[in-house]
């Protein structure tokens, strides 16, 4: 999720904590809200996020509902239904992912004619034009538009609408510059610094040295948030450079003790390089000892990498 800088001092103590990605502690909070009132409609939109990162089925699209039956006149609770909508489509086959489509079009709108300058309502529509089919509504010449009026909002939200388009389009060139100037945009911005990182990782356009330089740039903007820390930690084990690989570790867990995400980067970079796969193994175990974080690899990927390291 990302959320205009604006929007941060709005929120509750529980978005502000899903936004910096520490989902463990999100829930903590919102599952005693939800036990105390079950009718609280932000709690259950919370938690229909909070359950949705840590990939559960059956409950997200509920509590999102229920936030929607008990306060209609809220943008993000329509906002919520249909993001949990496109996850489910995703799952789903051709037929049911029309029907979805469909639904997901109805409460985005919903969202939108409540609040048009719902930044993350805008880029899931503009998601739903570049991938939808066109019998529902897809059309990606109606996203651009849609970049300009996040752009509107905040500028760095609006390059990294652009930058989207232009994946979808596979113009690997423009999609980088865009993240540049995305990562570059006044205010700063974590999220643009970490996109630009990440793209750094793709194995179409590795380049450890740049992605290590972004995370950096985003450590120094936050340091409570675990992203750039595990970028750094992959792009450490690329290098061999293992006493500062430990040290960023340690740094890592001292400052987000909750997630241990860069331990699995650090070990999956090793074992996708060959080499090191003992140490590779240990960081696996590691990442195994707590309950993974939510929108983070899951603890059967882990076992998975383990299973993998083992056979080689």
């Amino acid at each position: 999720m990302l959320l205009p800088a604006c929007a941060v001092a709005q929120s509750s103590p529980a978005e502000v904590l899903i936004q910096g990605g520490h989902w463990k502690r999100a829930r903590a909070l919102e599952e005693v809200r939800l036990r105390e009132n079950p009718n609280d409609p932000l709690a259950n939109y919370l938690l229909s996020q909070i359950r949705n990162a840590f990939g559960e089925q059956e409950t997200p699209l509920p509590l999102a509902e229920k936030a929607v039956a008990l306060d209609g006149r809220t943008a993000k609770y329509h906002r919520q239904v249909a993001e949990v909508l496109g996850v489910m489509a995703q799952r789903a086959n051709a037929f049911q992912q029309l029907f979805l489509a469909r639904r997901f079009r109805k409460e985005i709108d919903a969202a939108l004619a409540l609040n048009g300058r719902d930044p993350q309502a805008l880029r899931d529509l503009l998601e739903f034009y570049l991938v939808a089919p066109g019998i529902v509504g897809g059309d990606s010449n109606k996203a651009p538009g849609l970049a300009g009026e996040i752009a509107k909002i905040e500028p760095a939200l609006g390059f990294l609408a652009e930058a989207r388009i232009a994946e979808f389009h596979k113009q690997a060139v423009e999609r980088e510059k865009l993240l540049r100037e995305a990562a570059e945009a006044r205010p700063p911005s974590y999220d643009a610094r970490m996109a630009l990182a990440k793209f750094y990782l793709e194995p179409s356009h590795f380049d450890a040295d740049d992605a290590e330089k972004e995370a950096r740039q985003a450590l120094q903007l936050d340091g409570t948030r675990v992203g750039a820390y595990a970028v750094l930690a992959e792009t450490l084990a690329h290098s061999g450079a293992w006493a500062e690989l430990d040290s960023t570790l340690t740094a890592a867990a001292a400052a987000v003790p909750d997630d241990l995400t860069p331990y699995y980067r650090a070990a999956e970079r090793l074992a996708g390089d060959g080499r090191e796969l003992a140490r590779a193994q240990r960081y696996l175990k590691i990442y195994l000892s707590q309950e993974p974080e939510g929108n983070e690899p899951t603890a059967a990927d882990a076992a998975r990498e383990l299973e993998h390291i083992h056979q080689k």
